[in-house]
């Protein structure tokens, strides 16, 4: 009985320290977001972020994010897309791409 709560003890404290190694700083998504805007404003598109999905994921001098987009002026049904991030001179960060 002693030895099945000692194991049941250990597997819930690794479950909550998070046993799968050391894991990543969560990345401030707000130079993203701004990156975004000024993306969709200079290619004309009248959409804005309605909620980052997946992200910001950063490796190295590059990131990527997922956000819903939804019209700028309409609001309504959004579509999701993933954006591509450089980052640039002065430590911030420039949208380069997306897919949809």
């Amino acid at each position: 009985m002693r030895a099945a709560c000692v194991v049941s003890l250990g597997f819930w404290l690794a479950v909550m320290l998070g046993c799968g190694g050391p894991g990543k700083a969560a990345v401030d998504s707000g130079p993203f977001e701004e990156a975004v805007a000024k993306y969709l404003e200079e290619h004309n598109m009248a959409l804005v972020i309605k909620e980052v999905k997946v992200g910001p994921v950063v490796e190295g001098e590059t990131g990527t994010m997922k956000a819903s987009l939804t019209h700028a002026e309409l609001g309504g049904a959004a579509v999701t897309w993933e954006f591509e991030f450089e980052k640039t001179g002065d430590g911030g960060w420039k949208a380069v791409g997306h897919r949809d």
